[in-house]
């Protein structure tokens, strides 16, 4: 496993409610309560799912690619020789923290809204995906 995966995966299997696993392309699957928030192929792509909507904010911001098998989808694709490694983890990051906002326990989605409000991605990322205006209604 090339080194900017193995501390990708280190990272991203730490934090809270992410379990790893092998994906059945090849890489590691990042799951959070059985839903997939982007896995990691070993040749250097990092795919992300997101609504198309988040996608092409995402695309214009230069901060990823449309998926490489399913470029009408929402998925996303990170080549990290190109977007960077920390982008990946940005992107993964703030997929984590989108379904942690949804989660039931309120402290944990008020501790994921709270980071999102602070996350420093792009504002038309943020307001493709709602959560803009879900920070500033809390705020």
């Amino acid at each position: 496993m090339p080194e900017w995966m193995k501390a990708l995966v280190d990272e991203v299997s730490g934090w809270p409610g992410v379990t790893s696993h092998e994906h059945r392309f090849g890489g590691t699957e990042f799951r959070v309560g059985g839903r997939e928030i982007g896995h990691a192929h070993w040749f250097g792509i990092v795919d992300i799912p997101f609504t198309v909507r988040v996608r092409d904010a995402l695309i214009a911001a230069g901060r990823a690619e449309q998926h490489h098998w399913l470029p009408d989808s929402g998925w996303t694709t990170v080549r990290v020789s190109r977007h960077g490694g920390e982008n990946a983890r940005e992107l993964l990051r703030f997929s984590y923290l989108k379904v942690r906002m949804k989660s039931a326990d309120g402290a944990v989605a008020e501790e994921a809204r709270v980071e999102l409000g602070r996350c420093g991605l792009e504002e038309q990322v943020l307001e493709a995906a709602g959560v803009a205006s879900a920070v500033e209604a809390k705020n």
